[in-house]
Order: structure tokens, then C-alpha cells, then sequence
């Protein structure tokens, strides 16, 4: 592991790394800071590590290591839809980690940096695979997980499929469920994967670049499309592109960045067409894995796509279950809805020239279509967005 700090994304004061959700001197967000001095990291180091994401771990927050399994998903080639877009398409299968999604790297850093800090809970807001993910992360590394989701939705499949996990169905949406965690994070000490541990679970999302690189030869593709929420999963492929070419592991230039939002939620998509700031949104879109009206990395994200060349895009909630459907015919993937909203983007950055013929394109399905889990014996607590509910459903406060 190297040595890593805190940096301030807004003023670039530099922090000892603890749970830290914003720079004690101006309140920006922050970021990781890698000693790349003293890196140790090369191709044979590389290919003699775990086939998990800890293969890469010089360029990970951690020194704890839970692993359930998370990392090393395959790439595959998709010749009937390159076929009928003209790019030399593959397809990223993040629904091969443990509990179905991307998420599970998210988790897996979020569980490692808890362990290293000392922090016994693990926190989260969930319209679903963060979820299943952090619940996962939390039972391997002996952590007690507190899910906050908005009721009504995969709440009760993931407490059925995750029994010692405290599932809260909180009446609102997905941001209401992430502004009763910031008013749970001014009361205790627990990991909050939003929160205090962000800088470093985000992180664990930039090894599906270390990996798509590694499994082309260390050579970088041309383009790289993903579904967009909160914008982290763009902002964090670029980041990852970026600094396997400065770790001197891959060559080539950056990757267009391409990235798919509903257009019932699609705040990042919005900005980048009218090129300004993020601006709030109300979720409208049945799309659940993508509606966050408050996207926490979408300057990022617009920023990832201007800077290669690349776009976000809206997509219509009817296409998106079209395209998902598509995506299962033409390839036997069984994607989620956001790998609709992602093929959704790279037909229209296809069409538009942004991604141009004959480019070798790596499309990210961030999830496998989950199957439903049994319900019986669900234990969702339902709460209104208030965290003296979860006082009391936790028996802290009478």
C-alpha cells in the first residue's frame, strides 16, 4: 500500500487521512492524494496479485483488506451490436461481482477504511445495489450496516437477502434519504459511505479502468460509456485512465468519456448541454438506480466528458427499458435498466460523431437485472425522513 493524505478539492490543503467528509479549512470536498514517489506498482506486480480489485492495491486507500469477491469482472466482446454500430464494441460485466453490481468496489474501500479508522458501522443511502453492496462488505468485515432507502422500492428484497443488515424504508426519495444521513452523521461516529468514508470508497470505482486497460494489453480504448446518477462512476473512470497512464502501466490517449442519464433525472446531462454549473432536480424517472436529482459528482462528471472529448447524454425512460431489452437479445446479458440508459447514450454518441467509426468502445453495465429475493421475512423498518426514527427503531432513544 502507499502512503495516501486527504486533498482539498477547492483550496488543495492537504490532511492526514481519518472519515472526513469536507477540508476542516474551507468546507470543499476532498479528494485522495497518492505519494507517487514512492509508488509501487508495474505491470508484473500487477499480473502476479489477486484476481479481486486489490491487484492495484499501491493505488488504493487501505491498509485493511476485506474481500468478498469484488473485482476482476470479465470484458467481453458484443460482435452483433458493433455490428450494427459501426465501433468494435466490448462489454464490461460489473454484474459478475458479488452482489450483482459495481457497487461492491464502492463497498469493499468503504469497509477497508472503516476497519482502518476504527469505525464499527457502515452507513449508506440506497435506491438499491449500493445496498446489497454495503450490507455484503459489512457482514465479511464484521461491521454493523445501516441501510436508509426510499420505502417501497428493493427495501425489502435487500433485507431479505441481507438479514443482519438494519433496513430503514424512509418516506421520500433517494435525497431524502441522503439528507437524514448527513443529520444521522452530526450525531455518531459511523462510516457514512457518502459521507465521511467517500474520498475513499470512491476510489474503489477507478479499478474497472486499472482492469479494462490491463485486459486490452495496457492499451487504453478509444471511448468508454457508463450510466450516470451521482456522476461518480464517470468522474472516477477518468480519473482511473488518467492515472494508470501516469503509473506508467497503460499508453495511449485518454478516453472519450460517454455517459447516459434518464431524462427524468438527468441534472448532469442538462448541464453539460447548456454548458454551466449542476442545478437540483426533482427524480421523476422510474429508472430507480438513476434517480438522484442531486447529483453529489456531477461537476466531475461534465468535467470528465468536456475534457476527453466526450458527452452526457439523456435518454427517455421508455427507451431505456427498450435498449435494456436489446442489450439481453443481442449479447444474453441480463443488464439493469442502467446499462439501457448507457447503450442509450453511445447510440446517440454514435449517431452525433462523438464516438466515430470503427472506435474500440468499452460500454460499463454497471448491474445484472437482480432476481427477486423472497420476502416473508423482510425486516424493513419504515421511518419518515427524521433521525430520531432511527433512534428509536435502533433503541437509542425511547
Amino acid at each position: 500500500m502507499s502512503d495516501y493524505s486527504l486533498r482539498c478539492r477547492v483550496c488543495e490543503e492537504v490532511a492526514v487521512a481519518e472519515p472526513l467528509d469536507s477540508c476542516r479549512r474551507c468546507d470543499g470536498p476532498t479528494d485522495v492524494s497518492y505519494d507517487w514517489e514512492r509508488l509501487a506498482l508495474t505491470r508484473t506486480s500487477v499480473a502476479h496479485g489477486p484476481r479481486s480489485l486489490w491487484r492495484y492495491d499501491s493505488l488504493l486507500p487501505a491498509g485493511a483488506r476485506v474481500e468478498f469477491g469484488a473485482g476482476w469482472t470479465p470484458l467481453i466482446e458484443a460482435p452483433r451490436l458493433s455490428a450494427a454500430l459501426g465501433v468494435d464494441l466490448r462489454l464490461k460485466l460489473e454484474g459478475s461481482n458479488p452482489t450483482g453490481s459495481f457497487k461492491d468496489r464502492v463497498a469493499t474501500i468503504a469497509a477497508s477504511a472503516a476497519l482502518d479508522h476504527g469505525v464499527t458501522t457502515l452507513c449508506c443511502s440506497s435506491t438499491g445495489n449500493l445496498a446489497d453492496a454495503v450490507a455484503a462488505a459489512a457482514a465479511s468485515a464484521g461491521l454493523e450496516a445501516i441501510v436508509l432507502a426510499p420505502e417501497g422500492g428493493d427495501s425489502a428484497a435487500v433485507a431479505s437477502r441481507h438479514p443482519g443488515a438494519h433496513v430503514f424504508g424512509v418516506a421520500g426519495t433517494y435525497d431524502d434519504c441522503r439528507r437524514l444521513e448527513l443529520e444521522l452523521g452530526a450525531l455518531f461516529p459511523w462510516g457514512f459511505v457518502s459521507g465521511n468514508l467517500h474520498p475513499y470508497a470512491s476510489e474503489g470505482v477507478k479499478t474497472i479502468s486499472f482492469e479494462i486497460a490491463e485486459q486490452l494489453g495496457w492499451e487504453l480504448p478509444d471511448a468508454v460509456v457508463c450510466p450516470a446518477a451521482s456522476g461518480t462512476l464517470a468522474a472516477k473512470l477518468a480519473q482511473g485512465f488518467a492515472e494508470a497512464t501516469r503509473a506508467g502501466l497503460a499508453s495511449g490517449a485518454q478516453p472519450r468519456l460517454v455517459a447516459g442519464q434518464a431524462t427524468g433525472s438527468s441534472p448532469i446531462a442538462q448541464a453539460f448541454a447548456d454548458d454551466r454549473r449542476i442545478s437540483r432536480v426533482r427524480a421523476t424517472t422510474t429508472v430507480t438506480s438513476l434517480a438522484i436529482g442531486d447529483p453529489s459528482h456531477g461537476d466531475l462528471a461534465v468535467g470528465a466528458a468536456r475534457s476527453t472529448g466526450g458527452a452526457i447524454l439523456a435518454v427517455d425512460d421508455e427507451e431505456i427499458f427498450e435498449l435494456t431489452g436489446l442489450l439481453n437479445e443481442t449479447t444474453g446479458v441480463a443488464a439493469d435498466e442502467a446499462g439501457g440508459a448507457a447503450l442509450g447514450a453511445l447510440i446517440a454518441a454514435v449517431r452525433a460523431g462523438t464516438v466515430p467509426e470503427e472506435a474500440r468502445v468499452v460500454l460499463v453495465v454497471t448491474g445484472a437485472r437482480p432476481e427477486p429475493a423472497p420476502s416473508d421475512h423482510a425486516r424493513v423498518t419504515p421511518i419518515e425522513p427524521d433521525a430520531n426514527d432511527v433512534l428509536r427503531a435502533l433503541g437509542l432513544r425511547s
